[in-house]
């Protein structure tokens, strides 16, 4: 069986009080893999233990089935660009992008140079090549910390929140351009930050990280839309989040709303706690919830209830319904929805939920 691109386990590292422990996990061949969490969690500094700048306490690494705990950053091969790019302000931008490799060797090989030109090309910064930094703006700067991570083709691509310092037009061109360095280098990449938008625009796998540890990891999809704890879907702004209890009726599980006469379910057993306590959070997506005009005064029903337009916000792409009755939910619809329906503010509506919707959240 072909070994993992890269595999961590059971890393422990310490840095004063603050510790990083019991990381574990595996990057398989061209996987993005982003790892996510609030500013002081150990972000950067797992990502320079990755990297061979720091030497963790305990646990091992390996790239390809091969241990390289030990290893200095040089021989690891990881390509690695910062946030803030940190070119050598004495160098143009040709010789930053060849400064590792001619610090090993003494002459440079025609193919480093092909290389060179490729990548130069491809990031669109052939014409500054004879530039200093300092006559560079933000974008170019990056691009030419990913030139020279990138030379050598390293197995591994390594990035500390490299869009977090751009203006929202050159973070858009340096977000593309990543994806375009995934598809075509055939690499994997670790990616640091903590921006969710990242996170979803670019990585296949997600990593959840607060105060030194990992809280949740898997596929983007899985852990961004169904997150495992009450925290997780605080941490991604969950827009309903709902406090009652599981209650057990015939063999099937529902969750009864605190304060609430309104039921959800039944719930799929797949997304029951095996073991869970007496209060409960219930999570529903705000793009899972659906709005209809109220006819009549029915009662309520199962994933079922009525209440009236209290806020309405417009954003370019779709608007944000903020609902009163029995609590406060949050809906997104889009332009030709909203339209259709021909709601307005104090409109009363009918608001309805799948039970395949429903995610029950641990403490």
């Amino acid at each position: 069986m072909k070994p993992a691109l890269f595999t961590v386990q059971d890393l422990h590292v310490r840095e004063g009080n603050f510790q990083l422990c019991d990381i574990g996990f595996t990057l398989e061949e061209s996987q993005y893999l982003v790892i996510l969490g609030p500013t002081g969690c150990g972000k950067s500094m797992l990502l320079e233990t990755l990297a061979g700048l720091r030497y963790p306490k305990g646990g091992k690494m390996f790239l390809r089935g091969r241990e390289i705990t030990s290893l200095a950053p040089e021989s690891r091969k990881f390509g690695f660009a910062y946030q803030d790019s940190l070119l050598f302000p004495f160098l143009n931008v040709k010789d930053n992008i060849l400064f590792a490799v001619r610090s090993h060797k003494n002459r440079l090989e025609s193919s480093i140079m092909k290389r060179m030109d490729e990548l130069t090309e491809a990031m669109r910064i052939t014409h500054l090549l004879d530039r200093y930094p300092q006559f560079l703006s933000g974008g170019e700067k990056q691009r030419v910390s990913l030139a020279r991570a990138l030379l050598s083709k390293p197995p591994l691509l390594l990035l500390d929140e490299p869009l977090s310092s751009l203006d929202p037009q050159t973070r858009s061109s340096i977000k593309e351009l990543l994806r375009t360095i995934h598809d075509n280098e055939e690499l994997g990449i670790i990616h640091v930050t903590h921006d969710f938008n990242e996170a979803l625009q670019l990585g296949t796998h997600l990593l959840v990280m607060d105060q030194g540890r990992i809280l949740q990891q898997g596929k983007v999809e899985d852990v961004f839309f169904q997150p495992s704890t009450k925290y997780l879907a605080d941490f991604f702004m969950g827009e309903n989040i709902l406090q009652g209890r599981i209650e057990w009726k015939e063999g099937q599980a529902w969750f009864r709303q605190a304060g609430s006469p309104v039921e959800f379910g039944p719930l799929k057993r797949k997304k029951i706690p095996e073991k869970y306590p007496d209060e409960v959070a219930l999570l529903i997506h705000a793009w899972d919830l659906s709005l209809s005009r109220a006819n009549g005064y029915e009662e309520s029903k199962a994933n079922n209830w009525y209440g009236h337009i209290e806020r309405v916000v417009n954003f370019s792409t779709h608007l944000e319904v903020v609902c009163s009755g029995n609590g406060k939910y949050k809906a997104i619809l889009s332009n030709n929805e909203w339209k259709e329906l021909n709601l307005q503010s104090g409109s009363r509506v009918r608001i309805s939920v799948d039970v395949d919707d429903l995610h029950i959240l641990q403490p």
